[in-house]
């Protein structure tokens, strides 16, 4: 199955024919250098489902049977610096103040 991962501008393509959860996020976090991705995969009807584990990965196979390319899109988890309060940060290092992630 070939995944296309989405963050932002960003895509990168994975394939492989029986992945597991680990082995997806692992290739993100070694290509795409995101520590703690969130995965959604969006269906034909715009419904969006999280990815967490290998069963969603498989049920998602299943469905998708004749289709031989999926986008799995990234969001990224905000945080709130306990230095400066600001809660939309989304990378290691707070966006306002510079204080690194705890």
């Amino acid at each position: 199955m070939l995944f296309n991962i989405v963050s932002g501008e960003s895509e990168k393509l994975y394939e492989k024919e029986n992945p597991t959860y680990d082995e997806v996020v692992r290739f993100i976090r070694e290509q795409m250098n995101i520590i703690s991705p969130l995965l959604t995969y969006i269906d034909d009807d715009g419904k969006s489902y999280y990815v967490n584990c290998t069963n969603d990965i498989n049920e998602i196979k299943k469905k998708l049977s004749i289709i031989k390319k999926v986008n799995l899109y990234i969001t990224l988890q905000s945080w709130t610096c306990a230095f400066c309060t600001y809660e939309e940060n989304t990378e290691e290092k707070c966006e306002v103040c510079g204080q690194m992630k705890k």
